[in-house]
């Protein structure tokens, strides 16, 4: 998970470091946080040697100070006295639980205003290389069915489900939701949930909706499904997706309740067409927000000028300017960044 180093690499290379800390508006910290032991051991020293040979963790308590976390629960890798060690920091994470979950028995990780939940590198390869959203590749692309697609692990213990049902085992696995999809909709018409498909992508680019579930932590199934078109179905509760709640994944997506499970054909079978369309045609300014193009090259046919690097740039910058504002305010406050968040800043941007 190098992201990182892809950090790295862009600041170094779009313009956006100065070597004048006095000047700077953050300070980014790369240290690599994937191993427990490894962060237990060394993040301590590391913000000590910082401290000493700079001023400026001192000067700003540790604010305006970046920390990347790429594990499946984000900050909770990290010791009590880590935790409180690093606490003014902003966390860059893919995991965007911001309230305790007990059925996952996970621990709210994600501060909403302070971390920033960063969506997971998808590689330039199968299945987003097929996207429909490409203009070449969406003139031949097959029509959608009004259906729900998932291909992937839904048991808890790994084995396949019996006509839907999983055992009890490991019911923490994506807090029971995949389990609990399986269990109610396994034989719906139209409907494909399955542990294993020989045409995922084909899956992904000809039905309506996907579904974008946790699985033992974070998942990558909701940018997945935007980069194909697909309208993300997510369903964890007190979970915010990459770049929420600064942007407003209500346009783009359907947020499912755990406790709509059973529901879940009657709430997507309610949209209409119009419905449809409006959520189809945010998705896809939303993948372009998704996806590190400007590090992997396009595969929407995009100029990368909104790509995940960039965005990450305006959430900060709406950090700089607003201190203190809610970040799901930020449309509403800053005609630029909503302007940015919907794909429309024009040519001189």
């Amino acid at each position: 998970r190098p992201l990182v180093q892809l950090l790295m690499q862009r600041m170094l290379s779009s313009g956006v470091r100065t070597s004048n800390g006095d000047e700077a508006d953050y300070f980014f910290i790369p240290f690599l946080m994937r191993k427990r032991a490894h962060t237990a051991n060394h993040l301590g020293p590391t913000i000590y040697h910082i401290r000493k040979h700079w001023p400026w963790w001192d000067r700003h308590a540790g604010h305006r100070h970046l920390l990347v976390a790429p594990g499946d629960q984000g900050r909770r890798v990290l010791t009590p006295e880590l935790l409180a060690m690093t606490a003014n920091c902003t966390y860059l994470t893919h995991w965007g639980l911001h309230s305790d979950h007990p059925v996952g028995g996970w621990e709210a990780s994600h501060r909403p205003g302070k971390d920033i939940v960063v969506p997971p590198l998808t590689n330039p390869d199968d299945p987003i290389v097929y996207s429909p959203l490409h203009p070449r590749i969406g003139k031949k692309r097959k029509r959608r069915v009004a259906g729900l697609f998932f291909a992937g692990r839904i048991c808890g213990d790994s084995q396949k489900p019996v006509d839907g049902r999983c055992s009890s085992t490991r019911l923490d696995y994506s807090a029971n939701t995949r389990q609990r999809m399986s269990e109610h909709h396994w034989n719906r018409p139209n409907w494909t949930i399955t542990t294993h498909t020989t045409a995922y992508a084909e899956g992904l680019a000809t039905h309506r909706f996907c579904l974008s579930p946790t699985g033992g932590g974070y998942g990558r199934r909701s940018v997945q499904a935007l980069l194909m078109g697909c309208i993300p179905v997510t369903i964890t509760d007190g979970l915010h997706q990459p770049f929420e709640p600064e942007l407003r994944w209500g346009r783009f997506s359907v947020q499912l309740a755990e406790r709509d499970i059973p529901y879940a054909h009657h709430i997507l079978g309610a949209l209409n067409g119009q419905d449809v369309k409006g959520i189809q045609g945010a998705l896809r300014c939303a993948a372009q927000h998704m996806y590190f193009s400007s590090t992997f090259g396009e595969v929407t046919g995009d100029d990368g000028r909104y790509d995940a690097f960039e965005t990450l740039m305006e959430v900060l910058r709406m950090r700089r300017d607003h201190p203190g504002l809610a970040p799901e305010r930020y449309a509403r406050e800053d005609a630029r960044f909503a302007d940015f968040a919907n794909c429309r800043l024009g040519a001189h941007w």
